[in-house]
């Protein structure tokens, strides 16, 4: 016997609202292929799934991406500052990276001062074996908003350098910190990965998922080993390959989703390149499933967020575009990349 849909469900179905369909999208459905003239029709039987396109072997790039909704230009915030540093750093289709609406969607989703789905407090707490205090600094190569390194200060009172590859970021992170009066403690600049220069000399150097973006690592584990104290660390988190991927479609489809191209090492290359560097690799430690958790959980809460308020149109643009870039990153995460946590140690 075929269940019956009650008259307000299936009105759902053909009409819904920004936040059924925001959810819809990210579970794999079109809703936009749902009949509005039958009532017979089973929704769930016409609902589409995504499709990605074939590759070749892991270090091939991608095919062009086909122009959509999620590469139309970011539209103008009124403020010319934000508008130019949005302009600095273009992804392969020519659009910014970051946008003042990406940044207000990414807040919504990751929390307050977050870009990513590690929480600033499991941040803190992973790194508390290294002792920090007032008389510790540490070197924040993966800033974002600055939410992380605001809560080592807050934490830890200790003395935190952020540096972030987004111009936007970086300022939009600095006027916070100025904002809560810790531009000192917590001042955050722009740099480039790819021609990184010592910037200090500090207790503890610390980066979430940038390693894999850059395409000279050489370059950049040498200067990062310059920053490092003697007898300091370093914790590194970022995504490395495991093997073959499970589903080619699915690897493509996260390598076209990435607006930057990616260049991940295997998990055994990142050890033996920071042993050979003359560091005490402590830790190699598989967090991909904890990692996959943080992202699902995250989602899972954007829909009580999302009923609170509704955000402007851009901003749900960006939004949108966000979880396309996060789906497609869980689709691989596990079959064929991981997310791993390296602590290692310089030698006095």
């Amino acid at each position: 016997m075929v269940p019956q849909i009650s008259p307000q469900d299936l009105e759902r179905w053909r009409n819904p609202d920004w936040r059924i369909r925001l959810a819809a999208w990210w579970e794999g459905y079109d809703l936009s292929r749902l009949p509005r003239i039958s009532n017979r029709a089973d929704p769930r039987a016409l609902a589409g799934r995504r499709q990605s396109g074939p590759v070749d072997t892991v270090g091939s790039a991608p095919p062009p991406a086909t122009p959509g909704a999620s590469a139309l230009p970011a539209p103008p915030t009124g403020n010319p500052e934000l508008d130019r540093l949005a302009l600095m750093q273009l992804d392969r289709h020519g659009e910014p990276v970051w946008s003042p609406a990406r940044s207000e969607g990414a807040q919504l989703l990751w929390g307050q001062d977050m870009t990513g789905p590690e929480e600033a407090a499991w941040l803190v707490d992973s790194v508390r074996s290294f002792g920090l205090n007032p008389a510790k600094s540490v070197l924040d190569l993966s800033a974002g908003l600055g939410g992380t390194a605001r809560a080592l200060v807050q934490s830890c009172d200790t003395w935190v350098t952020g540096l972030e590859p987004s111009p936007l970021l970086a300022k939009l992170a600095m006027d916070r910190s100025k904002a809560l009066g810790l531009s000192k403690k917590a001042p955050i600049a722009h740099y480039d990965p790819e021609h990184f220069n010592q910037a200090g000399s500090f207790d503890l150097v610390m980066a979430d998922r940038i390693l894999h973006r850059v395409r000279d690592k050489d370059l950049f584990l040498d200067r990062l080993g310059d920053c490092v104290k003697p007898k300091g660390g370093i914790a590194l988190y970022d995504y490395v390959i495991d093997g073959t991927p499970g589903s080619w479609d699915s690897w493509n489809g996260w390598r076209e989703e990435e607006p930057m191209e990616v260049y991940p090492w295997t998990a055994t290359r990142m050890a033996d390149e920071l042993t050979q560097r003359n560091l005490d690799l402590r830790i190699s430690e598989d967090l991909t499933q904890l990692h996959r958790r943080h992202i699902i959980d995250r989602v899972r809460k954007l829909a009580d967020t999302l009923a609170a308020a509704a955000p402007p149109a851009p901003v749900l643009a960006a939004l949108k575009r966000e979880l396309a870039l996060w789906w497609a990153r869980l689709r691989v995460l596990g079959s064929g990349l991981r997310f791993v946590r390296y602590v290692a140690m310089k030698p006095a």
